[in-house]
């Protein structure tokens, strides 16, 4: 399923989204261990770049829910590079499902925004 987003949007959220590919990239080179592509919660829109390590640590702080597990990190990604070992790499096709995910997530984003902010616009009046 498509999204709808104006064009100029999506050209910026690709930018965004390539850019913390590569970062995953760089660091998966470097390291050699997986690396997770989320998004954040809120309103923000912003995408952070996380491995199973800190993924723990996130759990441990309460700053994710002590439910999640290293599944739901993999199914909730929009990119996640290979294990150690080679194995594990997307398929163009997974790599384009997640990309739409990615867009519908930022299209959400984008309308949450929308609404707190007429939100606080009727509280003023």
């Amino acid at each position: 399923m498509k999204t709808k987003l104006n064009i100029f949007v999506k050209i910026k959220a690709s930018f965004r989204l390539i850019e913390a590919v590569r970062q995953a990239n760089k660091e998966h080179a470097s390291t050699g261990n997986r690396y997770y592509v989320m998004p954040t919660s809120g309103t923000s829109g912003n995408l952070v770049i996380m491995d199973r390590v800190n993924f723990r640590k996130l759990k441990q702080k309460h700053y994710i829910s002590h439910k999640a597990t290293q599944m739901n990190l993999e199914t909730e990604c929009f990119y996640c590079t290979p294990y150690r070992n080679g194995m594990g790499e997307l398929s163009q096709m997974a790599k384009s499902l997640k990309r739409e995910s990615y867009y519908s997530w930022v299209a959400a984003v984008r309308q949450l925004r929308k609404a707190e902010k007429s939100k606080q616009k009727a509280k003023k009046q």
